[in-house]
């Protein structure tokens, strides 16, 4: 996937309906006046469910209050006030939903709905009492929604090693490609399918090879925690190549990522413009644009997802 923009993290205020007043109402009977009011409705909850059909925060740019709906007041002859419909906020699976100090209140593993602001009760009628009771306000609160890409494999290196042309060769992507340093700006990922058998691959920008600034995979490498396998790709055109697997070990260390828990694949790319001979034996070797070694890499990072 690519966009001209992506949002993975924004903070909202949700404040739940408050409660429907309940009724102060009287009814004449033969004895004379009763009290017969009804109760108000309760007030809307508010609920963040996971969606398959998104894929970053975006949506919450331009909205981040999300108000619940007042429960319906009550009415003469006991009528109870109707209940205010929920309040449903979708998120991307993957979305991990934070307090306002960082801790982790729950993570969206599926499309289920998880309660984050409860509704206020409605208010009492005067029925069988002398007066009413007042309802109650929805719950507020203030939470970080932090998306992370579920990606299986996840592809890191410094730029123009060749990670936009690898993900355009992988898959039916077609990201910007071009001979200039820092093409890709933001994550992007897809699908790779071989002979019915799937895993989803991310490219970050890149982390290494640059001043800090320039390096806008920093910002991005939380998303390389849930991924099963990192490809450290390398430039054959540009060692020294234990140097550059160090460098990005380091950063994956700086930034909290246990690189190693997951598999990882060094990958040495654009070998159709050196001396093969010289390369390092232990490494795979590839040439994303000529299409060589493509297949041996799908079937090694199968190998490491059985």
């Amino acid at each position: 996937m690519k966009a001209t923009y992506f949002v993975d993290e924004v903070e909202v205020f949700l404040k739940a309906g408050r409660g429907g007043e309940g009724s102060s109402a009287k009814k004449r009977t033969k004895r004379g006046f009763v009290n017969w009011g009804g109760d108000g409705g309760k007030g809307a909850d508010i609920y963040i469910k996971g969606s398959p059909h998104l894929f970053d925060l975006s949506k919450f740019l331009n909205k981040k209050v999300f108000l619940g709906a007042c429960g319906e007041n009550g009415s003469s002859n006991r009528r109870k006030g109707r209940d205010a419909p929920s309040l449903v906020i979708e998120v991307p699976l993957g979305t991990l939903i934070k307090d306002e100090q960082g801790k982790v209140l729950w993570e969206i593993k599926d499309c289920g709905k998880v309660l984050l602001a409860k509704g206020g009760r409605g208010g009492k009628g005067n029925f069988k009492r002398r007066k009413t009771l007042p309802p109650q306000s929805g719950e507020t609160r203030k939470v970080v929604l932090d998306f992370r890409i579920c990606a299986d494999v996840v592809l890191l290196g410094e730029s123009n090693c060749g990670k936009s042309t690898l993900i355009s060769r992988l898959t039916n992507l077609k990201p910007r490609i071009s001979e200039f340093p820092f093409t890709t700006q933001l994550p992007v990922w897809g699908i790779v399918e071989r002979d019915y058998r799937v895993f989803t691959i991310l490219e970050l920008p890149a982390i290494i090879g640059g001043k800090e600034e320039k390096l806008l995979g920093l910002k991005f490498l939380k998303h390389a925690e849930k991924a099963r396998v990192l490809i450290f790709l390398l430039d054959a055109e540009r060692p020294p190549y234990e140097e550059k697997i160090s460098s990005i070990k380091e950063v994956l260390n700086k930034h909290g990522i246990d690189y190693l828990s997951k598999k990882t694949l060094v990958v040495i790319n654009k070998i159709d413009k050196i001396n093969d001979k010289n390369l390092p034996q232990n490494y795979l070797k590839i040439s994303a644009e000529k299409n060589i070694g493509i297949k041996e890499l799908v079937e090694k990072i199968f190998s490491f997802l059985r």
